[in-house]
């Protein structure tokens, strides 16, 4: 699962989850967090809006973190 932060105003922090992925777009959750309050939003996206969406910078691709092994 693809994780993006969403580009929204100081004090809040979203970000948005793709669930599911198809040829016409995503199955996306969002996760809203503005001053203590918390709102979850599954929604359809079509490829081309999220497509945009990318190309603009209104959503950036979080990097995945790496595993990393103890000897």
């Amino acid at each position: 699962m693809k994780n993006y932060y969403i580009k929204s105003k100081a004090g809040s922090a979203d970000y948005l989850s793709i669930i599911n992925e198809s040829e016409e777009g995503f199955m996306v959750r969002i996760f809203r967090d503005l001053d203590g309050y918390e709102k979850i939003i599954d929604e359809y996206m079509t490829r081309a809006l999220f497509e945009t969406c990318v190309r603009t910078g209104y959503l950036c691709q979080m990097e995945e973190k790496e595993a990393t092994a103890i000897a």
